[in-house]
């Protein structure tokens, strides 16, 4: 018991850290919805199991199910607008992997524009490591969650003013609400926080999956318009 106690203690530092980064970029960079949810349900995981090096396990766990209920209510709201998304995305030329079409066109402004966005954020972030404080910081909090923290919100912010639709959107906000929750759970970890905070992670998704939809049916009923007035 106490070795599996070691090896989940060990999972939630440095692992998670990583696993948190790579998921942030994965949902930045990628134009596949499948992908990015993929990537948005392993982080919530990883964000519950970094959390629980600062707050009770069973906090942990109720953030954890409202954000594997998120992922739910997007892929059904996904599923809904499947048709119309494919249509709208410029996606023919990307890799075919296990059913899921990995668009690195990355969206109207492209792949090459993103990875520049990367690049820059991270230098900066390095940069500014060292010099970096966080005031009232639980005891153990370390400089590494501070920043995966940061590299979150960075990543959702720049992913939200690119664009790319009403998911990539959705997965921006929710990866900027993580990193804020990476933070501030380890400073008000009371459960009226927690309920409130995962109500509003779960809103956000409802949201976006009505806003999809209603965009979904705009164009198909622009589709209809124009073969209705097709020769």
């Amino acid at each position: 018991m106490e070795a599996f106690q070691s090896f989940f203690e060990l999972l939630a530092g440095t692992p998670a850290i990583i696993g948190l980064f790579l998921t942030a970029l994965v949902i930045f960079l990628t134009s596949d919805w499948r992908l990015s949810l993929a990537a948005l349900l392993v982080q919530y995981l990883l964000v519950g199991l970094a959390l629980t090096r600062f707050i009770e396990p069973e906090v942990a766990v109720v953030k954890i199910l409202a954000g594997v209920l998120v992922v739910p209510i997007l892929y059904l709201g996904a599923r809904h607008t499947n048709q119309v998304e494919e249509l709208g995305d410029s996606d023919e030329g990307g890799l075919h992997f296990l059913g899921l079409t990995i668009g690195w066109d990355a969206g109207p402004l492209g792949l090459p524009l993103r990875i520049l966005a990367v690049l820059l954020v991270f230098l900066t972030l390095v940069r500014l490591l060292g010099q970096f404080r966080l005031p009232m910081a639980p005891a153990g909090f370390s400089i590494e969650m501070a920043f995966i923290a940061i590299w979150m919100g960075s990543m959702g912010i720049i992913g939200l003013i690119l664009g790319g639709g009403p998911f990539r959107a959705a997965a921006a906000i929710l990866t900027i609400m993580s990193g804020f929750d990476l933070v501030y759970a380890t400073l008000e970890p009371s459960l009226a926080i927690v309920g409130f905070y995962s109500t509003l992670t779960l809103l956000t998704a409802l949201a976006f999956s009505y806003l999809a939809a209603v965009q979904a049916v705009g164009i198909g009923d622009d589709k209809q318009d124009q073969v209705g007035r097709a020769p």
